[in-house]
């Protein structure tokens, strides 16, 4: 991990220290769900990692979350809301009877 990924990492963490201090201050643990993951991969831009080679994820993190039903809700979400690029791309192939397997 370089100098510019380290300050980086810093730089989230305070921000995510901010938004738990910011939760605290309008007494909102019990209103608010939330649920923050943010990493880094640890590579070299250079060289792509090989097959089975591990890489390392340097990441922050933090929850505002009462029980595992919250956080079984908030993954529903986030798998809800998430848009995968690659759907599209297969989407429009196949109804134009193109297929890339």
């Amino acid at each position: 991990m370089n100098a510019k990924d380290k300050e980086f990492i810093a730089e989230a963490y305070s921000l995510v220290v901010q938004i738990e201090d910011l939760i605290k201050k309008y007494k909102y643990e019990d209103r608010v769900m939330s649920a923050i993951v943010l990493g880094v991969l640890d590579v070299d831009l250079e060289n792509e990692p090989k097959e089975g080679e591990e890489v390392n994820l340097k990441s922050v993190f933090s929850y505002n979350l009462d029980s595992r039903l919250e956080l079984e809700v908030v993954k529903e979400i986030m798998d809800s809301q998430f848009h995968d690029p690659d759907e599209d791309l297969d989407s429009m192939l196949g109804d134009l009877g193109i297929s890339l397997n």
